[in-house]
């Protein structure tokens, strides 16, 4: 028995055998490949593109159609004087402008990811956008969207700057504005008892009152029965005395009551304030864990493609040194 090949996740998601071809490397190279002749369109350098491969292919569409002509300066278009990250997005951004105005439809790839090695989907799916526009728009629908890039258009997404991250509240910040002192939870209730306290003491004072007035009213009373009336009137006032008292206890009571009601809540907002700062914390780490894993994944992107280049660069030498070397017909 034979072992089954192994299978890959093409860039769709489905399972492809190993070897097996891209679908979009194929299309690539029934299109562009058969309108230029160099460079050779392979399917190492269709699934991960380096840089000087694109440039020779931009180059060599513009020299046998003529699309694009008059698009780059001499510097843009010697591929060994675009050295640094920039100038090479610089390049590639004119090349996927002019692509788009001619065909006048969107091209959904990104001069910067094509530079780190990504996305060699959206490359190919850009070099079949570049065969059509080659193909269809030479002339006038070419000269008017060189003549747009030129004059500083891009289909380019100019960079968002990142959102600053929000600092956490101060201690203590986060909290609620305490209740004034005598404020109750309920203050309709407060309002009830308020009123109710009210009421009983002008019907206390008119019970007082209406006993002055009918003492007032009775005639004198023997010595025994005027010793009664001053004790009755001493018990009543010290009665009242007692309950102005037992008046002010409650009172009191209702004041430590709340102030200890306002300190619970300042402690509870102060807990709930450092728990959010802690939650905060943690997300802004895991966040730059994220950023720090996606950063190093974008530099082992970029170097996998600068040794592809380089790899590129060496064999056309190679070639052309061989070229060099054959004897002329």
């Amino acid at each position: 028995w034979r072992a089954a090949p192994r299978r890959r996740r093409g860039a769709g998601g489905a399972a492809m055998a190993e070897g097996e071809a891209e679908p979009w490397v194929e299309t690539t190279k029934d299109t562009l490949g058969k309108l230029i002749s160099k460079p050779k369109m392979t399917d190492k350098y269709l699934k991960k593109p380096p840089f000087r491969f694109l440039h020779d292919i931009v180059m060599e569409v513009t020299r046998a159609t003529q699309f694009a002509q008059g698009l780059y300066s001499p510097e843009e278009s010697d591929a060994a004087q675009l050295a640094d990250k920039q100038a090479k997005v610089d390049f590639l951004n004119k090349a996927i402008s002019v692509t788009a105005f001619a065909l006048g439809e969107k091209v959904d790839v990104s001069a910067n990811k094509i530079v780190a090695g990504l996305e060699a989907d959206k490359t190919n799916a850009w070099l079949q956008k570049l065969h059509a526009a080659a193909t269809t728009c030479v002339g006038a629908k070419s000269d008017e969207a060189v003549s747009r890039v030129k004059n500083g258009e891009s289909i380019a997404v100019p960079k968002k700057e990142k959102k600053k991250k929000e600092e956490a509240p101060a201690d203590g910040a986060a909290a609620p504005p305490a209740p004034a002192d005598g404020a109750e939870a309920d203050p309709e209730a407060e309002k009830k008892r308020k009123d109710e306290e009210r009421r009983k003491k002008r019907a206390k004072e008119k019970e007082a009152e209406k006993k002055k007035q009918e003492a007032e009213a009775q005639p004198p009373a023997d010595t025994g029965a005027t010793d009664n009336g001053a004790a009755e009137a001493e018990a009543a006032a010290a009665a009242a005395e007692e309950e102005k008292r037992q008046k002010r206890e409650e009172e009191k009571r209702q004041k430590e009551e709340r102030a200890e009601r306002k300190r619970k809540e300042k402690e509870e907002a102060a807990a709930a304030a450092a728990r959010e700062a802690a939650a905060a914390e943690e997300a802004a780490q895991a966040a730059m864990q994220q950023q720090q894993q996606e950063e190093m994944f974008q530099q082992q992107q970029q170097q996998q493609a600068a040794m592809q280049e380089q790899m590129y660069q060496q064999q056309q030498l190679m070639q052309e040194e061989q070229i060099r070397a054959s004897p002329p017909p």
